[in-house]
């Protein structure tokens, strides 16, 4: 998986129009399952995760929650259709445990692509890393069976594989809790 870290996004970005970005950004932190954004709202901001996780989901006709999105520390998080088209949301982004977060306004991205053709190109960059993580999280549940999958998350996010409650994390890799604790415990052996 492709990581952008907000911290070394300085090391792409010349000097002066860093500092304008740096002007722009807030952080903020989210305490465990707080909202980020919510089905129906319109996903007006772009976050850096500086720390923690976010989980995107949405409810099924019988109100179950299908996390079909977990993102880790040094990843962009948005309801990105959302926030390219400003309408409202399909998803809810919450948080897994405390998350710290550096947080964009869409209307200072707008501002800064405005602004320089350069800002355009690095939004546009991190817009396709986007597309193409999405690409490999479709690939890897047509390709990898639900064992592959979450061995993939163990080997890349091991500290975190603990933490994510079960029921999260067996949505995320479209099987049963019961199937999860199968798959655990036969890693573990």
């Amino acid at each position: 998986m492709r990581k952008k870290s907000f911290s070394t996004l300085s090391n792409v970005i010349e000097q002066d129009l860093w500092k304008s970005l740096s002007l722009l950004v807030q952080e903020q932190v989210l305490e465990n399952k707080e909202m980020l954004i919510c089905e129906g709202e319109v996903a007006d901001k772009i976050v850096w995760i500086k720390k923690g996780v976010l989980r995107s989901y949405f409810l099924l006709e019988s109100g179950e929650e299908r996390t079909y999105c977990i993102t880790f520390d040094e990843s962009m998080m948005t309801a990105m259709t959302s926030f390219i088209s400003g309408q409202p949301s399909k998803e809810n982004i919450q948080s897994i445990g405390k998350t710290e977060l550096y947080v964009l306004y869409k209307a200072d991205v707008d501002k800064l692509c405005v602004d320089s053709i350069v800002w355009t190109n690095f939004f546009k960059q991190l817009l396709e890393e986007q597309f193409m993580e999405l690409e490999e999280k479709l690939f890897d549940i047509q390709r990898l069976d639900a064992k592959d999958r979450y061995l993939k998350l163990l080997q890349n996010y091991p500290h975190y594989i603990q933490q994510i409650p079960g029921i999260y994390l067996a949505s995320f890799l479209n099987i049963t809790p019961r199937h999860l604790s199968r798959i655990r415990k036969e890693v573990n052996l």
